[in-house]
């Protein structure tokens, strides 16, 4: 059942799925018993924001959902949404998840002169 689910989420397009995700924003909304107005007051966005967001016809910043999120009581959902993946040990052995380090020449005197001369001329 839940893999239904996730093949029938890859078949929509984004479009979609902001319909998808503004409906259960929608519903929680409800479910709380509150008015558009009230949540964006709680959340500290317009109320464009919220329907906009409800609605799901435009893209709503990260931070905006965010701060939605926490007005409704469902910031904990966040590991719902996106879990922490598991380290994998193959990753472990590689070396590719070392922060990279930038490498410099070193520089000659020569170079180091910037040939700028001040010359007074009157």
């Amino acid at each position: 059942m839940e893999i239904d689910i996730f093949m029938d989420l890859y078949r929509k397009n984004n479009g979609a799925i902001l319909k998808i995700i503004g409906n259960r924003f929608l519903q929680a909304r409800l479910n709380e018993g509150i008015e558009q107005r009230e949540l964006a007051d709680k959340a500290g966005v317009n109320v464009s924001t919220i329907q906009n967001l409800e609605g799901g016809k435009r893209s709503v910043g990260m931070l905006k959902v965010l701060a939605v999120m926490r007005a409704l009581g469902k910031l904990h959902e966040i590991d719902n949404f996106m879990p922490e993946p598991p380290i994998k040990s193959s990753s472990l052995l590689t070396k590719r998840n070392e922060k990279r380090k930038r490498v410099s020449k070193h520089k000659s005197r020569e170079e180091q002169a910037t040939g700028f001369e001040w010359k007074k001329t009157i």
